[in-house]
This record gives structure tokens, C-alpha cells and sequence, in this order.
């Protein structure tokens, strides 16, 4: 894997969602989608899977990150929703100047651009199991656009919202041409290393509909 953001597209190729919001922390920027302080845990990438994949009936023990044993972690990860077959895991991270959120098969951030967006700005891109892709863009508190980005036509995109500065020319899917306009128009790279590190994390118990 490659430093930048267009890795992301590859490495988590079936359904995700990536997030930027300036200007703020990752713990913000879970409390800003509905996590409550208290219930939020560093998690790696792999051990977030793994909780999104238990089977109902499967056993703590099961989780090969997780030391069953240890009753108080195991009840802080169960209060906080995460032992409880969470519908959506976000974790969230940071690069200079921004706050970074990645979820693998949900969109719980897409859903909450107005509240991210308060006093800055946020930019949002969502790859869904079906194959369709949407970007966003909110500040201040109001969701500019929320669209599925169409080829250029004669100039002009074919629909009338469009996040600022981005342009899409169809010469590659829209979700990867998204993650390389904010990683040339901002300069950020997130090493996929670090993204797979234990990050702040928060379970939901419903990931919201895209």
C-alpha cells in the first residue's frame, strides 16, 4: 500500500466511507455523529472487522484480539455497544489540520454532515456494496451537496449540486477521483498503516441507510 488516500478505494474495496472534517479532533468528530465520550475505544482496523463479522452465535473467545478474561474491558467494550453486534464502527483519526473518519460497510458520517460541519467544514465520500458512489460536502452547519457524481458534459456536470473544485471527467470511478481531488487540493496522506492502527472508535447500533 501507498501513502496519499487513493489506496483507500482498494483497501476497502466492497463498501466504506471516508471523512474529512476540518479543524477539529477525532473524539469530536464522534461525538459530533452521536458517540458518547465514555463509550469511546481505540480499536484497530482488523479487530473492528472482526467485531462487524461475529456471528450472533459466536463467543467472546472467539475475537482473537480480545482477552475474554479481562471482565472489565470486556464490560466497558459491551456497555459501549461494541460486543453487541454493532450495525456500524467508525473510527477516526487525524492529519494536520483535519479529523479523519473511516468505516467499513456503513455510513453513519454521511448521515451527519450538518452536525460535523458546524463552525467548519466536511467532505465525505461513500462507496456502497452495490457499487454505487456519492460524495458530499457540508459547512457551517448546511449540506451543500450530497450527490452521485456524473461525467461532464459539454462542460457542465449533469447535475446542479457539486462539491467546490471537484469536476468529474469519468475517466475513473468517481469514489477514487474524489479521494485524489482532497489529496492534491489539501495535501493530506494517511499511510495505510497508520489507518489500520488502533484509532478512537465508537459503535452504533444502527448504521443509517445511505
Amino acid at each position: 500500500m501507498k501513502n496519499g488516500l487513493r489506496w483507500i478505494a482498494n483497501g476497502y474495496a466492497e463498501c466504506y466511507t471516508f471523512t474529512l472534517c476540518e479543524g477539529i479532533t477525532p473524539r469530536e468528530l464522534l461525538v459530533r455523529i452521536g458517540a458518547q465520550p465514555h463509550h469511546i475505544h481505540e480499536l484497530a482496523d482488523d479487530a473492528s472487522e472482526a467485531l462487524l463479522m461475529r456471528p450472533e452465535d459466536g463467543h467472546l473467545s472467539d475475537l482473537e484480539f480480545l482477552d475474554w478474561e479481562d471482565e472489565d474491558l470486556v464490560a466497558q467494550l459491551t456497555e459501549a455497544g461494541f460486543l453487541s453486534h454493532p450495525e456500524a464502527i467508525v473510527r477516526a483519526g487525524a492529519v494536520p489540520g483535519w479529523a479523519y473518519a473511516i468505516e467499513n460497510c456503513s455510513s453513519r458520517t454521511r448521515c451527519h454532515l450538518d452536525q460535523l460541519s458546524r463552525g467548519t467544514r466536511v467532505y465525505t465520500v461513500f462507496r456502497s456494496g452495490a457499487g454505487g458512489q456519492w460524495v458530499g460536502y457540508a459547512r457551517d452547519g448546511q449540506v451543500v451537496a450530497d450527490y452521485e457524481p456524473r461525467e461532464a458534459c459539454a462542460g457542465r456536470l449533469a447535475t446542479d449540486e457539486q462539491v467546490p473544485g471537484f469536476f468529474y471527467n469519468g475517466e475513473e470511478l468517481s469514489d477514487v477521483a474524489f479521494l485524489g481531488f482532497l489529496e492534491q487540493e489539501f495535501g493530506i496522506s494517511i499511510a495505510w498503516q497508520d489507518m489500520c492502527a488502533p484509532l478512537p472508535s465508537a459503535a452504533f447500533a444502527l448504521a443509517f441507510p445511505s
